[in-house]
């Protein structure tokens, strides 16, 4: 006899992580970002204008480690700079 558990029921039952009572645990999910919802890249430096990152960034924050990711937080405000200045 089967049970339909419903997509909550389902991933509790195979173990997944990031859902606790049906709802995605937030605290768990949640990277540090330097995003702020304004993503456009500047077509001569393939830099996001929002937050600094080049797409190839942006594609891989998720796989970085904690440390590469800081380590590029600390070099955004510089880049934006460096952006800011060469657009005059």
């Amino acid at each position: 006899m089967s049970v339909w558990l419903g997509f909550a029921g389902i991933a509790q039952q195979r173990g997944n992580t990031y859902i606790v009572s049906g709802t995605i645990d937030r605290a768990k999910t949640s990277l540090e970002t330097p995003c702020v919802n304004i993503c456009l890249l500047d077509s001569e430096t393939g830099i996001c204008a929002g937050c600094g990152r080049t797409i190839e960034e942006i594609a891989r924050w998720a796989a970085m480690s904690d440390a590469e990711r800081r380590t590029l937080m600390a070099a955004l405000p510089a880049r934006q700079q460096r952006r800011e200045e060469a657009k005059g």
